[in-house]
């Protein structure tokens, strides 16, 4: 189970809330949605509990506010990759669609599985409206060696002139992530920064210490 995963709950469950109590017509909406056999997302797992944590967005309508949720590991059904961008395609305009289904070729073609998360996930997801005409496409990539990030981030760059913003993460054997564009920048920078995200918390690392953890990642895997 990593972040941006697909996680489906038992109906009925008992959900705590990150932040709290929260009112009574919020709760009553995640439970309408869980029983709709719709998925959570699994987030970044707190270390203080032994609770899992996925987040729900909801839709435009409603502010897309943001929902964490804790529930007993024992009340997940199942857990799933997150959506392929052939999945969300329906969701984009049809020259954006285009574009994007070029890159998702690409990326398969040099090894990189590709998952796609926020709005226009949770738009295929759930059939609601989250999008608006500048938002993001965000992707998850994950990479199995030094080569495929590399090929990786120069085609993420040649797409980043599309009609919509491309966004998302590259993601390591590990379980780090990195923000694509500033990986890119970084790329070949041994001594340069950059914000890792992990399963469990995030931080800035050199980025020589990224590339060795990848290593160790692949010759023990």
């Amino acid at each position: 189970m990593r972040r941006h995963d697909l996680a489906y709950v038992r109906e009925g469950v008992a959900v705590r809330f990150l932040c709290g109590t929260l009112d009574g017509s919020l709760s009553a909406r995640v439970a309408e949605w869980i029983t709709a056999g719709r998925p959570l997302v699994v987030a970044r797992q707190p270390t203080y509990c032994t609770d899992v944590l996925l987040g729900l967005t909801l839709p435009a309508a409603e502010a897309r506010r943001r929902v964490g949720c804790l529930i007993k590991r024992g009340d997940l059904l199942q857990v799933h990759r997150p959506l392929t961008i052939a999945d969300c395609l329906h969701c984009l305009p049809d020259k954006v669609a285009a574009r994007i289904a070029t890159l998702a070729s690409s990326l398969a073609a040099v090894g990189v599985r590709v998952g796609v998360y926020g709005s226009l996930a949770w738009e295929a997801l759930s059939g609601d409206r989250y999008r608006h005409p500048d938002s993001d496409v965000d992707l998850i990539c994950d990479v199995a060696s030094v080569a495929e990030a590399d090929a990786c981030l120069r085609l993420l760059a040649a797409a980043a002139g599309m009609p919509c913003p491309l966004d998302g993460e590259v993601r390591f054997p590990n379980g780090c992530a990195v923000a694509w564009r500033e990986l890119a920048a970084a790329w070949g920078k041994n001594n340069a920064r950059v914000l890792v995200k992990g399963e469990a918390n995030a931080g800035l690392l050199p980025l020589s210490v990224i590339v060795e953890q990848f290593n160790k990642a692949v010759l023990h895997g």
